[in-house]
């Protein structure tokens, strides 16, 4: 249940990183990759995402059409990736599946276009409807703590470091999380970090991109 949950939180990470052009990708045909770790830096499988179609509609209004590809341990799934969102309420279909995501404040599915260390973004609460099981996510902390220049596979970028804590119950079992993502201008996320319990669980590191 703790990887379900965890997996919930990444994906809300990820969802916010579309809300608008300065901090995320909204470059038709763009291709972005990521590789993923574990706890103990070995890697454990890659994303790539192809951006088909990216329509901004206002701040809190967008659509984003993706061509995913993940490989984990050699098994590699391709599926095209839909999200529509309309004032805080998320409507993505991965493959043949959807999901469903509702939250309290429409601020939580966007990154502002300026960003400064000590920037407090918008606390509350996100729910995920899976075809019927809902997981419920509370943030409790959304801060930018630092401004870094990293170097990856990808490239040099220079980041705002965004620390955000959620906690919620999957079947009732009480989990907390903590992400510290590293955003660029015209990317979007660069680097993540997951924790449970202060310690590290995972990392994904974006390794090539192409516009």
């Amino acid at each position: 249940m703790k990887k379900l949950f965890l997996l919930f939180v990444m994906f809300v990470g990820t969802a916010s990183m579309f809300a608008q052009a300065p901090y995320c990708c909204v470059t038709k045909g763009a291709v972005l990759t990521y590789t993923d770790y574990d706890a103990k830096g070995k890697e454990t499988g890659t994303t790539t995402e192809v951006f088909k179609d990216v329509t901004v509609i206002n701040d809190m209004d967008y659509d984003v059409v993706m061509e995913t590809t993940v490989n984990a341990g050699g098994t590699v799934t391709t599926m095209e990736t839909t999200m529509e969102v309309r004032n805080g309420n998320a409507m993505i279909s991965m493959g043949q599946g959807s999901i469903d995501l509702t939250a309290t404040d429409p601020e939580l599915l966007r990154i502002p276009n300026k960003l400064a260390v000590g920037y407090k973004l918008p606390l509350g609460e996100m729910i995920v409807d899976l075809g019927g099981f809902r997981v419920k996510s509370t943030i409790t902390e959304n801060e930018v703590i630092a401004r870094e220049e990293i170097t990856t596979p990808a490239g040099t970028f220079k980041c705002y470091v965004v620390k955000q804590t959620s906690s919620g119950r999957v079947l009732g079992m009480k989990s907390e999380t903590t992400l510290k993502i590293w955003y660029a201008r015209g990317i979007g996320q660069v680097k993540t970090e997951t924790y449970s319990k202060g310690d590290l669980f995972s990392s994904s590191v974006l390794t090539s991109v192409s516009k």
